[in-house]
C-alpha cells in the first residue's frame, strides 16, 4: 500500500502486476479490495486501485479548509479529479479506466475531463444516469442518514425493516448481506457523510454527452440486482460511441458464474484493445 496527498486527504492506493496500466475503482461504501478481488483472475496488466475519500483507508480531512471541504472532495467530478491526480502522480500517460458501480461513474467522469489519460473504459454494473431521483439507491442514502443519526448499530437495526431489505432477505439474501455490509464496515461512520452526497450526484449532466467518448468501452450489466438495474448499463452502453454490452449472470444469485463470465469477457475486451 502506498499513499499521496490530495486536497487535504492522505489517499491510499495499491499498484500490482506489470503491463499496460489499468485503473479500476470501487463502488460506494466499498474500498480498493473490492477492485482487487474483481480482477484477481486477470494478469498481464499493472492494476491500480485506490480508496476514495471516506472509503477504506482514505479518511476525510480532519480539519476541512479552503479547497478541501466536503463539497470540494466528494462528487463524481472531485473523485475523477483525484483519479487523474493519482495517474499523474504515478507518471501514467494512458490507462484503461473502469470500476464497479460508483467506480464506473468516476471512470466516465475521468474520461470526459481528462481524455488524454484514458484509452478505454471498463464499466461494471453502473448505477447512475443523468436524471434526478434514484429510487434504486434510496436505501443507500437512508443508510448514510441513519448512521449519522443513530450510529452504525442503530442503522443496522433500522435497515432490517426497510422494504428492499425485507424483500431481499427472502429471495436475494446476498443482496441483503451487501446492504448490511454498508453498516458493518469499519469505515461505516466515515462513509456515512459521503453516501447521501454521492447518491444525489451524477457523473454526467446529459447522457448524450457520452457520444463524445469515442474510445472503446465495455459495459457489463446483470439481472436480479436491485441496486444496479441492467437498464442503466444498457442505456450507458447505447449512448457511448464505441461500446459493447455484456449481460452477465446475476451477481447476487450466481456469484461464481458471474465472476467467471465477467472475468472472461473483461480479458477478451482488454486483449482486443491492448
Amino acid at each position: 500500500m502506498a499513499s499521496f496527498e490530495h486536497k487535504g486527504c492522505v489517499v491510499h492506493y495499491d499498484v500490482q502486476g506489470e503491463g499496460p496500466d489499468l485503473l479500476f475503482m470501487h463502488g460506494l461504501t466499498a474500498d480498493r479490495r473490492q477492485s482487487i478481488d474483481a480482477l484477481d483472475q486477470l494478469s498481464g496488466y499493472r492494476l491500480i486501485t485506490v480508496d476514495m475519500p471516506g472509503h477504506g483507508d482514505t479518511k476525510l480531512p480532519a480539519e476541512p479548509g479552503a479547497g478541501n471541504t466536503l463539497e470540494d472532495i466528494v462528487s463524481f467530478a472531485a473523485f475523477g479529479e483525484l483519479a487523474a491526480a493519482l495517474l499523474d502522480h504515478l507518471g501514467v500517460k494512458k490507462a484503461i479506466a473502469g470500476g464497479i458501480s460508483m467506480g464506473s461513474g468516476i471512470a466516465l467522469r475521468l474520461a470526459a475531463d481528462r481524455p488524454d489519460l484514458v484509452s478505454a473504459l471498463l464499466l461494471v454494473r453502473p448505477a447512475w444516469l443523468d436524471r434526478p431521483g434514484r429510487p434504486h439507491l434510496g436505501v443507500i442514502e437512508d443508510i448514510g442518514n441513519w448512521i449519522a443519526e443513530l450510529g452504525a448499530d442503530g442503522a443496522a437495526k433500522r435497515l432490517l425493516t426497510h422494504p428492499l431489505h425485507v424483500a431481499a432477505s427472502s429471495d436475494n439474501p446476498s443482496c441483503a448481506a451487501s446492504l448490511e455490509g454498508a453498516t458493518a464496515r469499519p469505515q461505516a461512520v466515515e462513509a456515512a457523510k459521503v453516501l447521501p452526497i454521492m447518491v444525489a450526484d451524477q457523473p454526467f449532466a446529459r447522457i448524450g454527452e457520452l457520444q463524445n467518448l469515442a474510445i472503446p468501452a465495455l459495459v457489463i450489466g446483470n439481472n436480479a440486482d436491485p441496486l444496479h438495474p441492467a437498464m442503466i448499463a444498457r442505456e450507458i452502453s447505447g449512448a457511448l460511441a464505441n461500446s459493447d454490452y455484456f449481460h452477465a449472470p446475476p451477481k447476487y444469485l450466481e456469484p461464481d458464474a458471474h465472476k467467471a463470465a465477467v472475468s472472461q469477457r473483461i480479458a477478451e475486451f482488454l486483449e482486443a484493445n491492448r
